[in-house]
């Protein structure tokens, strides 16, 4: 029976924790960490990763070069085309490097590496001289992965000096493979390649052999390789042909050529365009090939009109920016003082329009080592800027620069 002027009963005295226990206060405490903890742990799995490589402008790197001090690597021409899982390719043209393993090769070299939009790749690794056909076993033990540069592309035979001797004269004349373009074939990684074969003689560069084939990096394989045109006095432009384009069933090629050079500037030229049918038997054979002229596609080279009215190329590099939102994008060099002109088209005929112009930082050149080698990378570029690689005397390197569209 409860009376309400009882006095109440004292409340019970707290249990005592037991052993390995906590307080209630000390408790709470633990909750309140554990849970901080876990917030943190989630949010340290969800930011995202630093994207690799550095950005633009900086130069292009291969481990070679960051591996040791003094480790360095002068080189021209830095192609690239995208592989599988982030990847690209790239593809150089003459070399010399000095460091732990000095030497140099006088024609295209290869190396892997990450891709990144809007970023420059530092991680480069170089890769080994490929097997083909005839060399089966030439690639089978992997480069090491901070080596220096090799041997993609064999020195070309049978080029001449004028008069008919061999393009081979230690310290004054060479001949050389240098690579003009690449294009992704397939899912696999499998890379289409075109080149120049060229006999360099002083100052004087004669291109003699235009040629094509096909790289699986996977494998360091080269397939199909072959000198599709040939001309020991000199090709003509219209078959020194590069920047290969896969459209509609075809490989689109261009070539180009400044008909009036003024105080070191190109004031006139022509940017031509073949087609062949996008399947190896046919763009290894000559007879294949068509020529864009003003009565349309010709067998005849000789026809071939530009495709790029008001075009002054020193020299071009074409490329497929649908990714990025642009289409077809050709960078035009004007000439050796760093100066360029973008140009864009839904086709690869055309109609070109102009789509920029700009300059780059070059200077230090003389003879043949002049500001060169401008080119576009498409895996690498954004809807913001269009990612352009080009040589520069001055520091000996490929830079990359990023160019607003």
């Amino acid at each position: 029976m409860t009376h309400p002027t009882a006095r109440p009963a004292p409340p019970a005295p707290p249990a005592p924790p037991r052993r390995g226990g906590l307080a209630p206060p000390a408790a709470l405490l633990a909750a309140a960490l554990l849970t901080t903890a876990a917030i943190v742990t989630v949010l340290l799995y969800r930011r995202p990763p630093h994207p690799p490589g550095v950005a633009p402008p900086a130069p292009v790197l291969s481990r070679y070069e960051t591996a040791a001090p003094g480790n360095t690597i002068d080189r021209d021409c830095g192609y690239s085309a995208p592989l599988t899982g982030r990847r690209s390719l790239w593809l150089f043209c003459d070399s010399t490097w000095k460091g732990t393993r000095p030497g140099l090769w006088l024609g295209a070299t290869a190396a892997t590496g990450t891709a990144a939009p809007g970023r420059v790749p530092t991680d480069l690794t170089e890769l080994p001289t490929p097997r083909t056909a005839t060399t089966p076993g030439s690639a089978t033990a992997a480069a090491p992965g901070d080596g220096p540069p090799q041997a993609l592309l064999a020195t070309p035979p049978g080029l001449q000096l004028p008069g008919g001797a061999p393009c081979h004269i230690p310290g004054t004349a060479y001949s050389a493979s240098w690579i003009s373009g690449a294009a992704p074939l397939r899912a696999d990684g499998t890379v289409l390649l075109t080149y120049t074969d060229v006999c360099v003689h002083g100052t004087s560069i004669t291109p003699q052999g235009y040629g094509i084939a096909a790289y699986r990096p996977a494998d360091r394989t080269l397939h199909g390789q072959t000198r599709v045109f040939t001309l020991a006095g000199g090709l003509p432009f219209q078959l020194t042909l590069g920047s290969p384009v896969l459209r509609d069933g075809h490989l689109y090629l261009y070539g180009s050529a400044c008909d009036t050079w003024t105080l070191g500037a190109c004031a006139t030229g022509r940017v031509t365009l073949a087609r062949v049918p996008a399947d190896p038997a046919a763009w290894r054979d000559p007879s294949a090939y068509r020529y864009w002229s003003a009565a349309g596609w010709t067998p005849d080279a000789s026809r071939a009109q530009t495709v790029v009215p008001g075009a002054a190329p020193a020299a071009v590099h074409i490329a497929d920016y649908t990714a990025a939102g642009r289409g077809l994008v050709l960078i035009e060099q004007r000439g050796l003082d760093g100066r360029y002109r973008l140009w864009r088209a839904p086709a690869p005929q055309g109609p070109w329009r102009p789509a920029g112009r700009g300059s780059v930082p070059c200077s230090g050149g003389t003879g043949n080592d002049q500001c060169r080698a401008f080119i576009g990378h498409p895996e690498l570029s954004t809807r913001d800027a269009l990612l352009m690689s080009y040589y520069n005397p001055a520091d000996r390197h490929l830079t990359v620069r990023a160019v607003p569209w």
